[in-house]
């Protein structure tokens, strides 16, 4: 006769130590987890430092007048494109008109007043020969045709003056740009002196672009530079490029053209410049910020991997890798900028390495997975 035994016989304890082991040898034999996995991506291309800047204009000059008056008329629209030499205002002229006729009256009366003295002086030099007048008194009449002659010299200078001051009167464009908005209206007093601005013309094209630097960088951009041959960061043939806030592609190029001769000794960082040509149509205005690019490299093999893949441990860059067993091996890793999404790899890796790309916080070092290759769409 068969006998049954129920669990409900078995001893309490019997069944908790049953679970224990079971549990215990679950947790020493995790499944393997699957993950994601990509060999590194080798490209020639160039590598880049990126830096945040602002454009500024290559001329910016605010418009004041050279004479005070009351302002007549104003010959341009708020905004607009101006040449040089274009009115833009026009003072009232008529004060000046009549200053300027005054002192040609004045240039007229010393004339005839040196004539005079010329005439007085032959006579006196004719009587002097006879001795009909005293040697005193010819040199009272010499000393009269001098002063005759610096009062048609002064009176022909303030002729100039009031000459110029007419001119004046027609405030002219200085430069070629686009002219911001007039800041004064017909009718008012302006007060020369440089105190009042009427308006202000930024020039257009070429454009300056602006950014700083950290004396690493410098002294990294300079030392390649002076190692080949040329004159480093002032030699005016290094080439940038810039995209602006609403690009993805670093379209505009210029050359650097200026280095600043010392440090900031707050941020301790040098202001750098490069000149953009090609603004015709005034897409680019001072003020714009855009982020820079300047070469770090010649164009060399380089290794890519997707940003993500990359995990921090304290000052370090981990990358997960598989190996041959399907282990997970953490290896330290020296990264570069970013290009076109994925990171630069300096060292660390090798192309045949497989790269933990998907499922990175299941890739446990040491911990065995289920690897499969990234497809080239996935990748």
């Amino acid at each position: 006769m068969k006998t049954k035994i129920s669990l409900l016989k078995i001893s309490p304890y019997l069944l908790i130590l049953f679970f224990i082991n079971t549990t215990l040898v679950s947790a020493a034999e995790p499944p393997a987890m699957p993950v994601v996995v990509a060999n590194p991506e080798v490209r020639e291309l160039i590598e880049y430092d990126e830096f945040t800047g602002r454009f500024e204009a290559y001329q910016d000059v605010d418009v004041r007048a050279r004479v005070s008056g009351y302002l007549d008329k104003i010959h341009f629209k708020d905004g607009q494109q101006v040449k040089k030499d274009d009115v833009l205002f026009t003072i009232d002229p008529r004060p000046y008109q009549a200053v300027f006729d005054a002192a040609k009256a004045e240039v007229s009366r010393t004339k005839a007043e040196l004539a005079l003295a010329n005439q007085e002086l032959v006579r006196a030099r004719r009587l002097l020969e006879i001795k009909a007048i005293s040697k005193e008194e010819f040199d009272t009449r010499a000393a009269t045709l001098q002063v005759a002659t610096a009062n048609i010299e002064a009176a022909q200078a303030n002729s100039r003056t009031a000459e110029l001051d007419i001119e004046y009167t027609k405030i002219l464009a200085p430069i070629d740009g686009h002219i911001s908005n007039r800041r004064i209206d017909v009718g008012n007093l302006i007060q020369s002196g440089g105190s009042q601005v009427l308006t202000s013309i930024v020039s257009m094209d070429p454009m300056y672009f602006v950014f700083d630097v950290s004396e690493s960088d410098y002294l990294k951009y300079q030392r390649r530079l002076i190692d080949k041959q040329n004159d480093g960061l002032n030699d005016n043939n290094v080439s940038v490029s810039v995209r602006l806030l609403d690009e993805k592609a670093f379209s505009h190029v210029g050359t650097l053209n200026f280095i600043d001769n010392k440090f900031d000794e707050g941020t301790s960082t040098i202001r750098l410049r490069a000149t953009f040509e090609g603004n015709a149509k005034g897409l680019l205005l001072p003020g714009i910020f855009g982020r820079v690019q300047i070469p770090v490299s010649d164009k060399l093999a380089t290794m890519l991997i997707p940003d993500q893949a990359i995990l921090t441990d304290m000052a370090s860059k981990i990358v997960m890798t598989v190996d041959e067993d399907n282990v997970v091996v953490p290896k330290p890793v020296e990264i570069g900028n970013l290009y076109q999404g994925q990171r630069i790899i300096k060292s660390g890796l090798s192309a045949s390495d497989k790269v933990v790309i998907e499922g990175i916080f299941r890739a446990r070092p040491g911990a065995k997975v289920v690897p499969k290759m990234a497809n080239a769409e996935a990748k």
